[in-house]
């Protein structure tokens, strides 16, 4: 082994040429390969870092006509219910999690915290690096007020401070004391793109019935207990209270029990995306193994009459396969090692272009078992073809391949036959990958040029919440206006808002909402909520210069102003869906809804125009906008607001400005999600544009293979007939003819693989759909542009490779052999 081992490298030595496109052809298919099963195996193959994960279970409680009330969170008056009657869980525990204002640790900031029932973190098998996590007493009602801190926050607040137990920190003005740190890299719940950093107790008391539905459920299995047994337990569950009237309207048809387990719940979201970006790597991977395979049989050609003779001289066929071997192996070892630091490389490019779209994708790493995948995948590319050279020996037609290698006038038409086909099926891969990047470019352009119903240039965005201790009553109203006057006065401030939501995603509420004198035959097909109510989706707080700040469309009526006060008639506004979908083609001025939030009736005074609430790529949802001015005095909706401004200035100075004038206004406050309205939008398309960014790149390398390819087959095949093309030139051949003789041979590979991926692409882009907006899946237009992009680019390569056939002098051609 080592004297073949010597040998191998020696070869590769004399031909550095063929080496260093076999390792880079090797090295990005692998390395892209890796790079996307490190993704894989971080979302969808790792086990959850917890204790028997696969026994840990989500409950929902689940509206199954009701579209926006899928998975949706369960009452704390059904938690106890539940808690109570299910006999197939080892344990039942319960959490929230939202955005609290922190402080304790240097400046006020706004922080994740998850709320939880004392099991959970016990159920998860967690440990506390130091102190202790929330326990049973710890939820009790009455029970002292504790905490327990991320890795990360211990860090960055408290400097990693042991002595940080024992302190006191203070979540929306309730003080609350220490009593552990987290291990690094300890995360719950799982997969959520804003990561908690504060655990905190979360204490219901049973004797209270609350059917609140702020609270997601989390079980672990009675060992010997299987999910079919539990899932049948719930609905039993679920029919016999229903049937009995018993508890908070359980029905099997509106109001039922869904189980599943926590590792699907992570993963489910990521794996479509995940399954295209590994599918689209396999076709990769393959362009380049084809591409190697080309490349060793056009060399193994070349090495024919070497082969033939040392076998007729009496090297045994294992002891050539050996041989061989090893060096298909060194080949690929090398391509392997240049593909792990290319997998390395695009971890961190996957990491800052927008993985954030895929949450997993932030934990993907080179470990284990991804290496291991590596290794599979350089043995298995290594042995693939390391033995193509041998087919003449296999074969013992030695004499044949001696005389036919010595002196061929023209190439061998087997062996061409087969690169051939190779290319074929080349072509063919990277049309289909092609097709698919086009359709993603296109959705991703189409996105862009969705009309969200407002203007995101030039505004500057920042969510800022009001603890509950100091601002209780009026106090918040009253210092939102102080901070609006500040911000109006700023220099290139054009407009200033204040909005519980921004667009174009807002958290839905799916809310029935009563209406006076409703008719459906009158309305344009809402969907019906509890009561018979139309329900409306979204609800938002407002004020006064809402429209002026967004640059909304007014459609009819007005837009509030300052008849709208707390002192004032109560108002709405809707949007024109809604006004649609209720009242059809009447006008609904004058007319009056009863909001969930406050059950005065409200008059609507306008319509305005649409504006995305459900993310750019989904129709506009009913809304309802209601003043800022006369919300209830104890919504939260009224301490939590988003602020919006509109300015001409460059946004880093307008971001300045606008901290400085809330800090003049209460500098304990923490001010949260600072950024442009523009990142705002370009956030909810992180994962099509993710998608459209990796693909490219998968795409662009696809090209340069296939053209590699293209070229390679053509090149061989004027080196193999340089003999012939010095006869047919000394006959009166000229060069033009020549040329295009093998140009026309590279134009019909191309054309046989253009035909073969149309097809495979026709079939296989259906998978996509579920990704594209504002494009069919076998769009004619994008097959159209792919196919002419590839085959220009194989064009090229074969005229480049053809033109060698012109050079070709006939005198030095005859006397070459």
């Amino acid at each position: 082994m080592f004297a073949d081992l010597k040998y191998a490298l020696r070869a590769l030595r004399y031909s550095p040429a063929f080496a260093l496109v076999t390792v880079l052809t090797l090295a990005l298919g692998i390395g892209a390969t890796v790079a996307i099963f490190s993704v894989v195996n971080a979302a969808l193959l790792r086990p959850l870092p917890y204790a028997d994960p696969e026994r840990l279970v989500r409950l929902y409680v689940e509206a199954p006509n009701v579209p926006s009330l899928r998975r949706f969170r369960t009452a704390t008056t059904e938690y106890a219910q539940l808690r109570a009657a299910l006999r197939s869980w080892q344990s039942l525990d319960a959490w929230q999690t939202g955005s609290m204002n922190f402080s304790g640790g240097g400046e006020p900031t706004r922080t994740t915290v998850t709320r939880l029932t004392g099991g959970l973190l016990a159920a998860l098998g967690a440990r506390a690096e130091l102190g202790r996590i929330v326990g049973p007493p710890d939820d009790q009602p009455g029970a002292p007020a504790v905490a327990v801190l991320s890795h990360r926050l211990w860090q960055t607040a408290f400097g990693g401070d042991r002595s940080v137990l024992g302190r006191d920190v203070v979540l929306n003005g309730e003080t609350r004391t220490v009593i552990g740190v987290m291990p690094e890299g300890f995360a719950f719940p799982p997969g959520e793109a804003d990561v908690t950093d504060v655990w905190a107790p979360l204490q219901i008391d049973p004797s209270l019935p609350v059917n609140d539905h702020s609270v997601f459920l989390l079980g672990r299995l009675a060992p010997g207990v299987a999910l079919s047994t539990a899932r049948a337990e719930l609905e039993t569950f679920v029919a016999q209270r229903g049937a009995a009237g018993v508890g908070h309207s359980w029905d099997p048809e509106g109001h039922a029990l869904v189980a599943y387990t926590l590792t699907e719940e992570v993963s489910s979201a990521v794996r479509p995306a995940l399954r295209v970006l590994f599918g689209a790597v396999f076709f990769l991977l393959l362009i380049a193994c084809v591409t190697v395979a080309n490349l060793l049989l056009s060399r193994a050609e070349a090495r024919r009459r070497e082969i033939a003779t040392r076998s007729a001289l009496g090297a045994a066929l294992p002891r050539l396969a050996a041989q061989f071997t090893i060096e298909g192996m060194v080949l690929s070892l090398l391509g392997t090692a240049a593909g792990v630091l290319v997998a390395s490389a695009s971890l961190r490019l996957i990491a800052a272009a927008g993985a954030v779209g895929i949450p997993q994708a932030l934990d993907a790493r080179m470990d284990g078992p991804v290496l291991l995948f590596a290794a599979a995948t350089s043995v298995v590319t290594g042995l693939l073809f390391a033995l193509a050279p041998l087919r003449h020996v296999a074969s013992r037609n030695l004499n044949g391949a001696i005389r036919s290698a010595a002196a061929a006038t023209t190439h061998a038409r087997g062996p061409q036959r087969l690169r051939q086909a190779l290319i074929v099926a080349q072509l063919a891969l990277a049309l289909v990958l092609l097709t698919g990047t086009g359709l993603m470019l296109r959705t991703f352009w189409n996105l862009q040029r969705v009309d969200g119903g407002f203007d995101a240039d030039g505004v500057v965005t920042m969510s800022v919440a009001l603890r509950e201790t100091g601002y209780a009553g009026e106090g918040a109203r009253a210092f939102w206006t102080r901070v609006h006057e500040r911000l109006a006065s700023l220099p290139g401030v054009e407009s200033a808002t204040l909005a519980s939501a921004l667009p174009p995603v807002t958290d839905g509420y799916g809310w029935s909402t009563p209406v006076p004198g409703y008719d459906p035959a009158r309305g344009g097909g809402i969907r019906l909520g509890a009561g018979n109510f139309p329900v409306i989706d979204y609800y938002q707080l407002v004020d006064t210069h809402y429209l002026d700040t967004f640059k909304i469309a007014l459609i009819a009526g007005r837009f509030f102003d300052a008849r709208d006060d707390a002192s004032g008639e109560k108002t709405a506004i809707v949007n024109e869906t809604t006004a649609r979908a209720i009242w059809g083609n009447e006008s609904p001025l004058g007319r009056q809804i009863i909001a969930t939030i406050d059950p005065t009736p409200h008059t609507i005074v306008g319509v305005v125009a649409d504006v995305k609430n459900n993310g750019v790529d989904k129709p506009t949802g009913t809304a309802v906008y209601l003043p800022h001015a006369q919300a209830p005095a104890g919504t939260g909706l009224l301490r939590a607001p988003f602020i919006a401004v509109r300015s001409t200035s460059e946004p880093e100075a307008v971001m300045a400005s606008v901290r400085r004038a809330i800090r003049e206004a209460d500098p304990n406050l923490p001010i949260a999600q600072v950024r442009t309205l523009d990142a705002v939008v370009a956030a909810s398309q992180s994962r099509p544009r993710f998608l459209a960014l990796v693909l490219t790149l998968f795409a662009v390398v696809s090209l340069a293979l296939a053209a590699v390819g293209v070229y390679g087959v053509i090149a061989y095949s004027v080196a193999q007939r340089t003999k012939e093309f010095g006869i047919r030139m000394a006959l009166g051949a000229q060069p033009g003819a020549v040329r295009n003789l093998e140009l026309a041979r590279g134009l019909a590979l191309t054309a046989g693989g253009l035909l073969l991926g149309v097809s495979g692409s026709y079939a296989l882009t259906r998978f996509l759909s579920g990704f594209l907006f504002g494009v069919p899946a076998n769009d004619v237009f994008t097959f159209a542009a792919v196919a002419a992009l590839l085959a220009l680019v194989a064009a090229g390569a074969s005229y480049v490779a053809a033109r060698r056939a012109t050079k070709v002098d006939p005198l030095v051609a005859l006397r070459a052999e």
